[in-house]
């Protein structure tokens, strides 16, 4: 009676193993995915991201202008942050390589308005995406 009482112990132990050891790879294959998606992009969804991004691009572009963009990337930048995916961060610097946002930036220095005018280029791509932008002041 005590071997079968042991026998029914080991068991119910080797079961609950079991089942730990599959959750754990289960949860392993489901996190997995996840981060594999958010870094395959289609070509429709880095498309549709750049979209948003290039209509500021230019050579006489307003200073009213230049800060949209700023606010914009730094908003991509803060959600990008929040979801976990930095593939989706922006960098912007100015000519002399100088970050005006980075990918955990929190604020920027606004541009001057009025009659400056500034050019915009995309100076980097990450797969396709745009992932740098140069401001230089005309």
């Amino acid at each position: 009676m005590e071997n079968a009482s042991k026998a029914l112990i080991i068991s119910g132990a080797i079961l609950i193993s079991i089942m730990i050891i599959s959750l754990s790879v289960f949860l392993f294959n489901k996190f997995k995915d996840s981060t594999e998606n958010s870094v395959n992009m289609t070509e429709a969804e880095i498309n549709a991201f750049n979209s948003k991004i290039t209509p500021y691009f230019g050579d006489a572009v307003q200073g009213s202008k230049v800060n949209s963009l700023l606010q914009y990337c730094l908003s991509v930048n803060m959600s990008a942050q929040n979801s976990g995916d930095t593939n989706k961060c922006l960098t912007v610097k100015d000519n002399s390589g100088t970050v005006m946002i980075g990918p955990t930036s929190t604020s920027y220095t606004r541009v001057s308005t009025g009659n400056n005018y500034y050019s915009i280029k995309c100076t980097n791509y990450n797969k396709g995406m745009i992932n740098e932008i140069t401001i230089t002041k005309n």
